[in-house]
């Protein structure tokens, strides 16, 4: 058992009290901002339209089949993680297993030290360009690789 701290009877020593400045409001006076500058106009591009090509992955068979995935001018991350671009649920797919990306008008799959490995028409690559058509195997799923307008 504990026993409790002694009362402060009797005089006994304390720490120093801090003393804190009191709240002020701000200033009536706001400080002077500088003129607001134009920015030069640059060309704007139709909503939701990528700049460079376009491809599509759809997963044709596995525990995802069915799902369409488009991809533009950002990368694609794929694994099982919930923080991936394309969350697979398949447990044979790492939790980030490769990442699929663009390199001027060319796409490349990157696999990211996956456990069982990513494939392109059953290879096992660590990187490779991808071409229209070509199948990775992601884990258990089987990937159909498009270029959209080829």
């Amino acid at each position: 058992m504990v026993a409790p701290p002694p009362s402060d009877a009797g005089g006994a020593e304390r720490e120093p009290t801090t003393l804190m400045p009191a709240w002020q409001p701000p200033p009536t006076n706001p400080p002077s901002l500088p003129e607001t500058m134009a920015m030069p106009a640059r060309q704007q591009q139709a909503a939701g339209v990528a700049a460079g090509p376009q491809s599509e992955l759809t997963i044709e068979s596995g525990p995802d089949a069915g799902h369409s995935h488009r991809v533009g001018d950002h990368g694609l991350r794929i694994g099982r993680s919930p923080d991936n671009d394309i969350i697979l649920r398949d447990p044979a797919t790492s939790g980030h297993h490769a990442r699929l990306e663009r390199r001027a008008d060319q796409f490349w799959v990157v696999d990211l030290g996956s456990t069982n490995g990513t494939f392109v028409n059953g290879e096992s690559i660590q990187e490779k360009q991808l071409n229209h058509g070509d199948r990775l195997t992601v884990g258990q799923n089987s990937v159909h690789f498009s270029l959209i307008g080829a």
